[in-house]
């Protein structure tokens, strides 16, 4: 019995020292978010001191070197500014074909950033990899290994590739982190995961950025195991390298938030999601982007869940409080406090939905909205089934779907939205078309569908597949509407587009 107890007492323990780790590393990071602005500025001033000895390099091989060392200090902070360093590199690589496969292998990782994955593929399959040092085949390798694992979801012919890619690179350095992870495969799928996890911890660690991709790929390998303790100790730490090395473009604090949301945690994964968000936008960082907003609205979900069960448990309160006189006034009290908090929480979920543009906020509040909107269609068919039977449902469903009326909504709000950040659109728009086929808003004001595209291609969605699923028809009508403008502009050529995304 005694030792029943004791060991009783030692578990709780032993789980009490595991929760007091992980408040630990949360609270460092939640320090190291703090300190955020200031890492920016340090890394601000590094980036500035990079790109001023860049322009003062005296040779087209010296200004390579630079390029080379600024596109690695941007790779995890802005895509874009990244993008022209390393065209930069292409130019100046000369008849170097290392300096040269070299920049292509950065310029293959840059597009797969930017979801441009058909180009990258192209780029990639270029490159003779001949003469490729340890360093240069693993950037060329770490391209082919997401480049190939992205086209894998709809061509299963490239994992073989993918695989094949992955064992040369294991071959040359098997020190090098990421080779290491992604060499896992096999451990993994046998579920040996303790033995992957030795693979890891026995890798060099190079540089700062190995230290937070040992922290992740560590995180990730426990996540496998079931030991979600350790796995959001590693998360937090690399998110902390990450704050630290003002690393934008990451996975660590979007993953934790997914653990965290999972466990429970809303309010601290909603707050994590909401900088990964905002992290990626400045980033630029198309691919991982549409994960991130789509876990941000599941979070947001949940928020509006919890704070419709505290409005309904408020109320009930409330009509109990209301029948007993004694209590009358400390029921307006509360009723009087919860409204100020619900103000508080409206506001902050607002804020949540914000991107630069303001565009995403009005979406999400209309996604939040319609499923409202369908919550409270179904209480009500549960109602009526409850009161008037199968009969009663029938007639309700025979009803015109409120669907239609969401989505003119939807574009309606669009339209003031887009129109309000821009309103002189149609006249610049205007600028850049033939007299005889200007275009114009509605008789109601609203924007037309040829006028909704080219504002969809301004906020820089340029993709025919994601404009024909945002304006709901098909991907040809959307092609159809786009040949005959660009035919009907004073630009009939590649660079409508680029002129009417630069408006």
């Amino acid at each position: 019995m005694k030792r029943i107890i004791l060991c009783f007492f030692l578990g709780l323990l032993a789980l009490c020292s595991c929760e007091r780790g992980s408040r630990e590393y949360l609270a460092a990071l939640d320090r190291a978010i703090e300190m955020k602005p200031v890492y920016d500025s340090l890394y601000v001033s590094r980036q500035d001191s990079l790109r001023r000895l860049f322009l003062d390099a005296g040779s087209d091989s010296l200004k390579w070197e630079r390029a080379y060392e600024i596109e690695k200090v941007l790779f995890y902070h802005d895509v874009d500014s990244c993008h022209r360093y390393v065209r930069e590199m292409l130019r100046l690589s000369g008849d170097d074909p290392r300096r040269r496969g070299l920049s292509q292998s950065c310029y293959a990782n840059i597009l797969f950033k930017l979801d441009s994955l058909t180009i990258a593929r192209n780029v990639l399959e270029k490159i003779d990899t001949t003469g490729f040092d340890s360093e240069a085949f693993g950037i060329y390798a770490f391209a082919g290994h997401h480049i190939y694992g992205k086209l894998k979801q709809q061509h299963p012919e490239f994992e073989q590739v993918r695989e094949e890619l992955i064992e040369r690179w294991w071959q040359r350095d098997s020190s090098a982190i990421e080779c290491a992870y992604y060499h896992n495969t096999a451990l993994n799928n046998a579920g040996l995961y303790d033995q992957a996890i030795e693979k890891l911890l026995a890798c060099e660690l190079k540089t700062p950025n190995d230290t937070t991709k040992a922290n992740y790929f560590l995180a990730l390998e426990y996540s496998l195991k079931g030991d979600e303790e350790m796995a959001v100790r590693h998360f937090a730490r690399s998110a902390t390298f990450d704050m630290r090395l003002s690393v934008k473009a990451y996975r660590s604090l979007y993953e934790l938030a997914r653990l965290l949301f999972r466990q429970g945690d809303i309010r601290r994964a909603d707050r994590y999601m909401r900088m990964a968000h905002q992290d990626a936008i400045d980033s630029h960082y198309a691919v991982q982007y549409e994960d991130i907003v789509r876990s941000l609205l599941e979070i947001m979900n949940v928020l509006l869940q919890q704070e419709q069960q505290k409005k309904q448990a408020y109320l009930l309160l409330a009509l109990v409080s209301a029948m007993l006189l004694a209590v009358a006034l400390v029921s307006l009290f509360l009723l009087n406090k919860y409204s100020r908090r619900l103000d508080r929480s409206r506001k902050q979920i607002n804020e949540i939905s914000q991107i630069k543009d303001g565009f995403l906020a009005h979406y999400m509040e209309k996604c939040v909205d319609y499923l409202n909107n369908v919550d409270r269609y179904r209480s009500s068919l549960r109602q009526t089934a409850r009161n008037e039977g199968y009969s009663g449902v029938l007639a309700m469903l025979r009803k015109p779907s409120f669907a239609d009326d969401e989505f003119h909504d939807l574009l309606s709000a669009f339209d003031t939205t887009f129109l309000g950040i821009f309103p002189d659109f149609v006249e610049r728009v205007n600028e850049h078309m033939q007299p005889e086929h200007r275009l114009s808003r509605t008789a109601g004001g609203e924007l037309s569908t040829e006028l909704r595209i080219l504002a969809l291609i301004r906020m820089g969605i340029p993709q025919r597949r994601k404009i024909a699923k945002v304006l709901n028809m098909s991907v040809t009508t959307v092609y159809s509407y786009h040949s005959l403008l660009q035919k009907h502009s004073l630009h009939p050529d590649a660079s409508f587009d680029r002129i009417i995304a630069s408006l």
